[in-house]
């Protein structure tokens, strides 16, 4: 299910309860709330992190429009997911997060913006990045905290399926 915009961008389907039970315990409502992906946002990430070099010496992949292809994969069967997480803005304001992961043959990383507005209640997807190998609980936990704008502190996981996240996620 996608609605597309203006042209501008993507709503795509609701959130999942799981998330939404996971943001709730890190103290955000956002049932009713829908993932959008803007051409903006996929403009930022072929321009920021299409580089194959610069991507390289970050520790990453270049992402190609192949991988923005994906997305829908990634809004709707992650691995697993996180909030609580803040980030401070350009403006110095510390905005929520919504963090979904997708390991396959290499780990994959989607950062939403939590946007309340009266008309715009979305998981706005705001940067996109992907690793070489897994992304586990600690090498997530990792990422974020080597970046000074971060904060952490109120960080829940969550998982769609406990059961697989036992046997596959908590490896290091």
């Amino acid at each position: 299910m996608k609605n597309v915009n203006k042209n501008c961008c993507e709503f795509k389907n609701f959130v999942q309860e799981w998330i939404v039970d996971l943001a709730k315990d890190a103290g955000l409502d956002i049932s009713g709330f829908r993932h959008k992906v803007t051409q903006e946002f996929k403009q930022h990430i072929l321009s920021n992190h299409g580089n194959a070099e610069t991507e390289e010496n970050r520790g990453q992949v270049a992402i190609n429009a192949e991988d923005l292809d994906n997305i829908d994969e990634i809004l709707e069967n992650p691995t697993f997911a996180v909030a609580g997480v803040k980030r401070r803005n350009k403006y110095g304001v510390m905005e929520d997060r919504i963090i979904l992961v997708k390991n396959t043959d290499r780990g994959t990383i989607l950062f939403e913006e939590v946007l309340f507005g009266k008309k715009n209640r979305a998981l706005n997807a705001k940067s996109l990045i992907i690793k070489k190998g897994r992304i586990t609980e600690e090498s997530l936990r990792n990422i974020l905290a080597s970046n000074a704008k971060n904060d952490i502190t109120n960080m829940k996981i969550g998982y769609a399926d406990a059961v697989v996240a036992k046997s596959t996620i908590h490896s290091v």
